[in-house]
């Protein structure tokens, strides 16, 4: 699965705005909703204004008036000779042609098309587009609509609400107070497909009472059914639970909050998996990576901690302290 961050498209934007520079748009223009942010970063690396499809259909005053040249700005949308119509993909062309069906016939604007990302065989319905990008593919902007969740497993700790802390997850009544009482992370937009969760069984019913008093609508909550925290422990199944029902499941996608375990279900389920921890998209080949990307950092950690060290000791003392971990090293 090809997956793009707002990071990622900022950075593609920035990279191909030179193939829609110097051809004299005057506005640039949103397809509601995943095209209003790709269009104000373009309309920004223009400086030119920026506007949502309803406003431009309706012909509304220009709000911002971020053209370069002040008296050549235009005041209103129709006031634009040449307009930039931006989605952030395309794949049938359908959105971007209902798009264009929608601006009546008598707007004066000349109109030109542009996808940030487009299938192989979706680029043809746009005039413009900056990456060639295959299906199937998700994007940070589009994870947590209705449609993705309701095809998909759902993490609740990290990921609806906040983990516990070391205090609170005491599997007692620390913990209870905590499942009672637990601060809203996320609101889900719409029903999710299931909640997959490490929560012990014997506090499903703090979890529902929980998951009502937000408003969380559900089709299913699998939890783990084990005695006890220590137990749980002692198996060292989280990602297993996770990873097996997700594999015998007809669900699509899983939404992880710990990288470690996204990278192990998306290994043993063979499914895609997002993580909140890290906002990426892991598939089954990407644990090996996962593990040395966590060594990486820690041999990082540790070698800047040991710069630091160095830098505040005597010359002799530090000769004898490198020699001493090369010595370990080898």
């Amino acid at each position: 699965m090809n997956y793009k961050s707002y990071g990622d498209l900022s950075e593609d934007i920035a990279a191909s705005l030179f193939k829609v520079h110097g051809k004299d748009y005057d506005l640039v223009v949103g397809i509601p909703r995943s095209g209003i942010i790709p269009a104000n970063m373009v309309a920004l690396g223009l400086h030119i204004d920026m506007m949502g499809l309803p406003d431009f259909i309706a012909n509304q005053p220009l709000k911002t008036r971020l053209r370069r040249k002040e008296e050549k700005s235009p005041r209103a949308a129709w006031d634009a000779k040449k307009v930039l119509l931006v989605d952030d993909s395309v794949i049938t062309g359908k959105t971007v042609q209902e798009a264009r069906s929608a601006i009546p016939e008598n707007c004066p604007c000349i109109i030109d098309t542009l996808a940030i990302y487009a299938d192989p065989d979706g680029k043809q319905h746009v005039d413009f587009h900056f990456y060639t990008l295959e299906s199937p593919c998700a994007f940070q902007w589009n994870l947590f609509t209705p449609a993705i969740l309701s095809q998909s497993c759902v993490d609740i700790d990290g990921v609806l609400c906040v983990d516990p802390t070391d205090l609170q997850n005491d599997d007692g009544e620390q913990y209870i107070g905590f499942l009672n009482n637990a601060e809203l992370l996320f609101l889900p937009a719409g029903r999710i497909g299931c909640l997959v969760t490490n929560r012990l069984e014997k506090y499903r019913s703090q979890t529902e009472q929980w998951l009502k008093q937000q408003g969380i609508d559900y089709e299913r909550l699998v939890m783990l059914d084990l005695p006890s925290k220590e137990e749980r422990q002692r198996q060292g199944i989280h990602s297993t639970h996770k990873g097996l029902f997700y594999k015998s499941s007809d669900y699509t996608f899983f939404i992880e909050s710990a990288t470690r375990q996204a990278a192990s279900i998306a290994k043993i389920s063979g499914k895609a998996v997002y993580c909140c921890e890290d906002n990426r998209v892991y598939t089954a080949s990407d644990e090996a990576s996962a593990k040395k990307g966590s060594h990486s950092y820690t041999t990082r950690l540790l070698s800047a901690s040991k710069r630091k060290i160095l830098s505040g000791l005597p010359s002799p003392l530090k000769t004898a302290l490198r020699e001493r971990w090369k010595t370990k090293k080898a």
